[in-house]
């Protein structure tokens, strides 16, 4: 049973991706980090329960868990007390004739979707929640298991193709655990020393992987075991040896006269500046690192410390978003996005309409995506590699008629101090779209006609007329029957642009493809503010799926853009959408007058998302703890 999932659960994986790495980047606290991993994690994994955790060693050296974010499964008043009492500290499970437990002495997937008859099962507390399907993951990094995760009852099962899928998000949560493992132990190691080398280890704090310190002259005084690790050596090896030994050509050959350069000049290539070099490891492998460089004074003698970052997880990330990133792109035909039937059959005439030379006309109301539709039309051509020219037919006025489609030479006219070419001649071997033709008048419709007919123009002063390669695509917002009827359009003309006729389905007829929309409008802005967003709640995503968008797709990437501008937290709720679209819930709001305010959101929330409580704070941007909280004080059901 493997399981297909949607573009639209690979972009929610993404954006749950982009958004841990942002904060492990930024100050967020490890609560607030892993409880919006696991959040993400039961989401993508369409899970009633889990944990994240991270392994350890007891005394006798066996194996625990202690967790690091974890649902509130408490079955009765004494677990619940125990739950709140510990799990802001992390709960610890030390049993493993579980099936958990078999995760961390094997360190492979355990998957069971049939428990109560699984031999590695370990029995439930009497009263405890059923458990009709469960995924148990291992952590790892650097080659080693540092961890694991563990979602439960997922309606149809676990399988292997949700464990494929997750691998990269995996990999995000193994990086949060190594991250806040190496801040505990340089924490724990700033404790135990001294204050006049807590204050040289404050220099070396802001390092997260290899710390090296190097002489004036170059030698290695120091290196942690993170830099012996990193460049395979051991501190004895490299005591005593020139740091260009860690560097691969041209860097090794180049690093002495960089230093004597800076001492004797003050001229800096490397000092103070963070940059991305090759590192060299012992083996002889060459990986990405970045690398920054400080000076310090001990003794009045120079002091350099290296801090040094393998990248090289980096880019295996990066790999794995480029590849979810090709996945998405399943779902776009050109720069069109859309996986409904109607935009399905929408893809199929392209095709068909692409494969001759025929004039087209393109339906649609404003912001349907017309000049879209157009240009995937020339991409799928023959004419592919000439040009696409994109005019405004209604800028087209009759006193510059001549010059604005056909050119013009030298001196045809009074301020013609040049040749000029006009929009057919700048299409020449591609195409030209006219976009809003039902908006210009007869004068202009006669000479389109006849330039279509007859394939030649004549620019003005040019007595001969001249060959044209053009193909021809119209748009319109307009119904030009009617407007042929009421006498505003030529009909001989419409005959001719009409060969072929392509209607784009306005947004409210394709409401499934909103979801994939708002998501790819939302990376963007992504992209644009540098805001760390969440993927988008189903309550605000099903206010945008019913809506009726006048606009089209033009309107709902102003209403995303809007939204993600207007936004204080990391999460888009109702109350950032733009007012037009808020109005059709006032109705709701109006009813419930008789809360406070807080109440009201808080009802309006759970009704939102079917009950879902973690829905429902996400949705009002608060944690889960602190919504379980407002629902106590308030006694809400």
């Amino acid at each position: 049973m493997d399981t297909q999932h949607s573009p639209d659960w690979y972009m929610r994986l993404l954006g749950a991706m982009t958004r841990a790495q942002s904060q492990l980047i930024g100050t967020v606290d490890r609560q607030q980090l892993f409880d919006g991993l696991l959040d993400a994690l039961l989401e993508l994994g369409d899970s009633e329960y889990g944990f994240i955790g991270e392994t350890h060693l007891n005394e006798e050296g066996a194996v625990y868990l202690r967790t690091h974010a974890i649902t509130n499964i408490a079955w009765n008043e004494y677990t619940r007390k125990h739950f709140e009492e510990n799990a802001p500290n992390g709960l610890e499970f030390h049993n493993l004739k579980t099936l958990f437990g078999h995760v961390m002495t094997e360190g492979k997937p355990v998957v069971a979707n049939a428990p109560a008859e699984d031999p590695r099962r370990g029995g439930l507390p009497l009263g405890h929640p059923e458990l009709r399907s469960f995924l148990g993951l291992p952590l790892h990094s650097a080659g080693r298991m540092i961890g694991m995760v563990g979602i439960a009852n997922r309606p149809d099962g676990y399988d292997e193709k949700l464990i494929e899928d997750l691998s990269p998000f995996l990999q995000t949560c193994a990086n949060a655990i190594f991250a806040l493992r190496a801040d505990d132990e340089r924490n724990q190691a700033v404790n135990e020393l001294s204050d006049e080398q807590q204050r040289l280890h404050a220099i070396l704090d802001s390092a997260y992987e290899a710390i090296i310190t190097i002489d004036q002259s170059g030698v290695i005084e120091s290196i942690n075991q993170q830099g012996e690790k990193m460049f395979g050596y051991s501190g004895e090896e490299l005591v005593g040896a020139n740091v260009s030994t860690l560097m691969p050509a041209p860097y090794r050959l180049e690093h002495d006269s960089y230093i004597s350069n800076y001492l004797d000049t003050g001229d800096s290539k490397v000092i103070g500046q963070g940059r991305e070099v090759l590192g060299l490891k012992r083996d002889g492998e060459e990986f990405p690192v970045h690398l920054t460089i400080t000076e310090t004074k001990v003794k009045d003698t120079a002091l350099f410390i290296g801090m040094v970052k393998d990248l090289s997880e980096r880019d295996q990330a990066d790999e794995k978003l480029r590849q979810l990133q090709r996945q998405l792109d399943k779902s776009r035909f050109g720069q069109m996005i859309g996986k409904s039937p109607p935009m399905q059959n929408l893809y199929r005439v392209i095709n068909d309409v692409a494969t001759g030379d025929w004039t087209v006309l393109i339906e649609g109301e404003t912001g349907s995506g017309k000049e879209l539709v157009a240009r995937a039309i020339h991409a799928a051509s023959q004419r592919s590699k000439g040009p696409f020219v994109a005019v405004n037919s209604g800028a087209l006025t009759d006193s510059l008629l001549g010059s604005q489609l056909f050119g013009h030479r030298r001196g045809a006219f009074s301020g013609a101090i040049k040749d000029q070419l006009g929009y057919f001649q700048a299409a020449e071997g591609g195409t030209l779209f006219l976009d809003e033709i039902g908006d210009i008048s007869d004068e202009v419709q006669i000479s389109l006609l006849r330039a279509i007919e007859s394939a030649e123009v004549a620019p003005i002063g040019q007595v001969d007329t001249q060959q044209i390669d053009v193909r021809i695509i119209a748009a319109t917002n307009r119904n030009l029957a009617d407007a042929v009827r009421e006498g505003t359009f030529r009909s001989d003309f419409l005959y001719r642009l009409r060969v072929g006729r392509i209607i784009v389905p306005a947004l409210r007829e394709r409401s499934q493809d909103i979801p994939l929309l708002a998501e790819a409008f939302l990376a963007e802005m992504r992209l644009a503010t540098g805001k760390a967003m969440n993927p988008l709640a189903n309550p605000v995503m099903h206010l945008l799926e019913n809506y009726n968008w006048p606009g089209n797709v033009r309107e709902l990437k102003s209403a995303i853009q809007f939204a993600t501008i207007h936004c204080r937290n990391d999460s888009i709720s109702l109350h950032d959408l733009p007012p037009e679209i808020q109005h059709q819930e006032v109705a709701t709001l109006q009813g419930a007058s008789k809360q406070s305010s807080l109440e009201q959101d808080i009802v309006l929330a759970l009704e939102q998302t079917g009950g879902n409580r973690t829905e429902a704070a996400r949705l009002l941007g608060m944690s889960r703890a602190t919504f379980y909280r407002k629902l106590k004080y308030l006694g809400i059901k």
